[in-house]
């Protein structure tokens, strides 16, 4: 075996890179009103010019079983929903192109006290019944864990399931710097959240402050069942109530929905690039306006179903608008965020067992070119207890990099060169 390298870093987590002798700070986004050509570290400073994106109409409306659609999640090959508190402990796979619904699967022993989000780690489905904004004073904020191969794949067979409540996981939380929950007015807490993605094997919260319009990441360091204490990380001040949050698959990207509670209801996604380690908030934060209310109803389900596309969900909202009143009915939007994130990134995926070179062990078969170019990278998650084996030479140019997820392995036999 062989390395050939300048100079080889491999971090704590598995990651390969190029060492930086000499660091910039400033705006890297090309696409920023703020670029700096010399910076070689984002320092998050971006700033960019306002942006007007209209979301094109999937469905109108969606079935009437989801008027309070609280949640989307894309997993199985399916977009998934659920409505909003005092719904049905339950989740809803949807049919893209028309308002039927394909399959309901009922949670045994679970209660919807007021659902907001859901996400999904590659094997397991995660509802957070952690809506906070009656009165801010709820002790009992928790989220559902549950596989989601134990929902039949033929929806057609299996129309209606339910998994049992032993085959459900409880992760409930309090935050680190609430204390005792004291009780407020509606609507008059920094303690609400309907926002939830799951990375790297933690859970990370965005929360919904009515007071301050800001949003503060907190975390979870654990996906087991327990109980938790949910930390703090940054905050982010958006001018609007976060109301969802996904991650692009793939790619380093976090969008947040969210909209103004008070005149037209205005919506905004925020996407969150270019940054560091878990400090989301640390990098790039471009802020797109969607249309207001009139047209979004209340946004609060978003969901990517690739790196670049996904869906928007809303609830069904009726609204008197000078002496009128106006009908949203609860619909299903699409997005496209190609033209508003510079650099994505092409993710390869080995999730087989073996060599490197057998197109079965690629996720989609999807095998890495022989030469893998900038901002590109390759992540080696073999089946637990397996291996990926590089058994052929291969070269990383600069800025390429190779993830070794957490408890994995990689199996050098060939030759490595890091450009």
């Amino acid at each position: 075996m062989k390395i050939t390298f300048l100079v080889l870093i491999i971090f704590a987590n598995g990651m390969i890179n190029t060492a930086v002798y000499s660091q910039v700070q400033g705006c890297t986004d090309v696409a920023a009103s703020n670029y700096n050509a010399s910076a070689t570290v984002n320092n998050g400073s971006c700033t960019y010019n306002a942006t007007t994106y209209m979301p094109p109409l999937k469905v109108d409306p969606i079935s009437d079983t989801l008027l309070e659609s609280s949640g989307l999640q894309w997993a199985g090959n399916a977009l998934w929903s659920f409505n909003d508190g005092g719904g049905a402990a339950a989740i809803y796979r949807i049919d893209t192109l028309t308002n039927a619904l394909q399959q309901r699967v009922y949670l045994q022993g679970a209660t919807n006290v007021d659902w907001e989000d859901i996400a999904f780690d590659g094997t397991y489905f995660y509802v957070g019944d952690f809506g906070n904004n009656a009165n801010g004073a709820r002790t009992d904020l928790k989220i559902y864990k549950f596989l989601l191969s134990a929902i039949p794949a033929n929806y057609n067979a299996n129309p209606v399931v339910t998994i049992p409540a032993g085959q459900i996981s409880v992760i409930n939380f309090v935050y680190s710097d609430q204390g005792i929950p004291v009780a407020t007015s509606n609507n008059n807490t920094k303690y609400d959240c309907e926002a939830m993605i799951v990375n790297h094997g933690k859970i990370h919260l965005f929360t919904k402050n009515w007071i301050a319009l800001t949003s503060t990441h907190y975390v979870i360091n654990s996906l087991a069942a327990g109980n938790y204490t949910a930390t703090p990380v940054d905050t982010l001040a958006t001018g609007f109530l976060v109301t969802a949050a996904d991650k692009s698959p793939g790619q380093e990207v976090i969008a947040l929905l969210g909209y103004q509670a008070t005149g037209y209801g205005n919506h905004f996604m925020y996407l969150l690039s270019d940054y560091m380690g878990e400090n989301y908030f640390g990098g790039n934060k471009r802020r797109i306006d969607l249309p207001n209310a009139l047209e979004m109803g209340q946004a609060e389900g978003l969901a990517f179903k690739n790196s670049t596309d996904g869906y928007i969900s809303n609830e069904k909202v009726v609204r008197t608008v000078f002496g009128t009143t106006v009908t949203v009915h609860q619909k299903l939007h699409a997005f496209n965020i190609s033209n508003y994130v510079s650099n994505l990134i092409t993710t390869y995926i080995f999730t087989g067992n073996g060599n490197w070179d057998n197109l079965a062990n690629w996720s989609s078969s999807k095998v890495p070119p022989a030469i893998l170019s900038g901002n590109n990278q390759i992540i080696i998650d073999p089946l637990d207890g397996g291996n990926c084996v590089l058994n052929i030479a291969y070269t990383l140019s600069a800025g390429a990099k190779i993830i070794v997820n957490d408890n994995k392995n990689f199996v050098i036999q060939g030759n490595l060169t890091q450009q």
